[in-house]
């Protein structure tokens, strides 16, 4: 019992942490704006009646 463990050690870096959202985040506007275009021209190149 001499050597214990802190209790509340994060398992992990904070910067890991920061980029990885920063990435997930970054893909997910890019595949944002790209959807929103290609559902633009497929509703105007479709008549949907």
């Amino acid at each position: 019992m001499r050597h214990q463990k802190p209790i509340f050690k994060a398992p992990y870096d904070i910067k890991d942490v920061s980029a990885l959202f920063a990435i997930v985040a970054f893909v997910l506007i890019i595949s944002a704006i790209v959807g929103n275009n290609l559902f633009g021209l497929f509703q105007e190149n479709i008549n949907f009646g």
